[in-house]
């Protein structure tokens, strides 16, 4: 059959249609893009602001150093049978673990090797440069003892006394944000909140 000059037309008609919507597709309309950018502009609001403050994750990777230090205080003072002090100085931002109180011989860290002093905020070595040492209360004082068996004392240095603790708790701050790390009376559990 040979194609006439009806057939010719239709097959261009249809070969330029075709031509025609591929090219209108290779675009996109006004609709889709206006789509795209409210898409985007969702997902910006709610993501760029995560990313500049992170004061609250600081502030519990310093919650997460303090229970550590304290669990290992209080493991080692099971371990060599011998009583362990934890001394807070909020001021100068420091702690410090000891197993004799006097004269006072600070232990060695497990890792580093130096004497266990923890420093919080500039002049930091161990990552807490943005973070900051609140307050630490032991029942009225700054030192928290660990006995042979791992309970938790408070120790009075002017009266060289150990009192049961009934309420331990140490603060931790990075920005705005704070960090109460709580020690369990009788236990010595550790949580943070």
């Amino acid at each position: 059959m040979r194609a006439g000059p009806i057939n010719l037309l239709n097959r261009a008609s249809r070969a330029a249609a075709a031509r025609h919507c591929q090219s209108a597709r290779g675009a996109f309309t006004l609709i889709e893009i206006l789509v795209v950018v409210v898409i985007v502009g969702i997902v910006s609001a709610i993501i760029l602001p995560q990313i500049g403050n992170r004061d609250d994750q600081r502030a519990a990777a310093a919650g997460r150093v303090v229970t550590s230090d304290l669990m290992y205080a209080q493991s080692r003072a099971i371990a060599t049978q011998k009583t362990h002090y934890i001394m807070f100085d909020a001021g100068t931002g420091t702690y410090k673990v000891l197993d004799v109180i006097s004269p006072q011989n600070v232990i060695k860290h497990p890792i580093t090797g130096q004497n266990f002093q923890v420093k919080f905020g500039t002049g930091s070595t161990s990552g807490l440069e943005q973070m900051t040492l609140g307050s630490a209360n032991f029942d009225g004082q700054t030192c928290l003892a660990f006995d042979s068996l791992g309970v938790p004392y408070s120790y009075n240095g002017s009266t060289s006394t150990l009192t049961s603790l009934s309420s331990g708790k140490i603060q931790v701050r990075a920005g705005a944000v704070t960090v109460t790390v709580n020690v369990a009376p009788f236990s010595g559990e550790m949580t943070f909140q």
